[in-house]
């Protein structure tokens, strides 16, 4: 098997929001810390190894921004590259 790690590289980066995207955020921002939780506004982005091209971007707001990515690196070492854009739904 040939892991989707040898292509593939997810890492966290502040987010780049703007426009309406921008005050969505906000709003789920806002929601966190009426819930009691620590806002983040980093998001999740998928990198092709080869061109450094950017395949993925979402945001890292639904739990911990940190334990998304090391699942999303746990999959890139289990998975192959078909494997891993099946799963998560990526347009490459």
């Amino acid at each position: 098997m040939d892991p989707a790690s040898n292509y593939l590289r997810a890492e966290l980066l502040p987010s780049r929001a703007s426009g309406w995207h921008k005050w969505r955020r906000y709003g789920a921002m806002a929601v966190q810390v009426i819930a009691g939780e620590i806002p983040t506004n980093v998001d999740l982005v998928v990198y092709r190894r080869d061109t450094g091209a950017e395949i993925m971007r979402t945001p890292a707001d639904v739990g911990s921004p940190d334990f998304l990515l090391e699942q999303v690196n746990a999959d890139l070492k289990s998975k192959t590259v078909t494997e891993f854009v099946a799963e998560w739904r990526l347009d490459d």
